[in-house]
């Protein structure tokens, strides 16, 4: 047996500490699994902070060319958008402060609290990115109609006299609206099972385990 396989060996020991707690190997697991969930939040954290700040950036841009009220309801929705997203992001970086340290995690009681908690804040992110669907709609029509925003909101305001004169515009904006709906919402879903849901069902499982033992 050479060295690497004798270290190997004595790692695989269970020492003092885990024979006093069988289940100290659990806190562990789950602390590793905070430590992934800790990487998607910061990364994830820093996309959107990249793409709130194109957004600020698009109405100064050229070929948008957003103006006057246009640029005033822009801007508006963009501050929404921030201040909705920093809702939920706020409840995420307390919960990596507060499980930065294994000892926070060397309980049942406060694994389950964890768990709890995970599963408050994915659904804060849910809810908060199904509430700013309208707002990122309306950014939509706005970047993509630059100079004609105001004609288009009125052609919208008066809904009834453009479907009579112009149904193509009409269909052509509900369609957009539905398939932009539909997108938002698959790849919030998407997001949220790959960076977060799937590390609360394997905290559950690690719940079960101890509940088992």
């Amino acid at each position: 047996m050479n060295f690497d396989e004798l270290k190997k060996s004595w790692q695989e020991q269970p020492t003092d500490e885990d024979l006093q707690n069988p289940n100290l190997k659990y806190y562990k697991e789950v602390g590793n699994i905070m430590g992934k969930l800790r990487k998607n939040i910061k990364r994830e954290f820093i996309s959107w902070v990249v793409c709130m700040g194109f957004l600020f950036l698009v109405p100064i841009l050229p070929m948008y060319k957003i103006e006057g009220y246009a640029a005033f309801a822009y801007y508006f929705f963009i501050v929404q958008i921030s201040l909705s997203s920093l809702l939920y992001y706020r409840r995420f970086f307390y919960l990596v402060k507060s499980t930065k340290k294994i000892e926070l995690l060397a309980s049942k009681e406060h694994l389950l609290k964890l768990y709890y908690d995970l599963k408050y804040a994915v659904e804060t992110y849910r809810i908060a990115a199904y509430v700013m669907i309208p707002q990122a709609l309306f950014l939509y029509l706005i970047m993509i109609a630059q100079n004609k925003t105001t004609v288009w909101f009125d052609r919208l305001y008066h809904f009834k006299e453009t479907f009579q004169q112009e149904p193509n515009f009409i269909v052509w904006m509900i369609l957009s609206a539905i398939v932009s709906i539909v997108l938002v919402v698959g790849l919030t879903e998407i997001m949220i099972r790959c960076y977060y849901s799937r590390y609360i069902v394997e905290i559950k499982e690690k719940l079960d385990q101890m509940e088992t033992e």
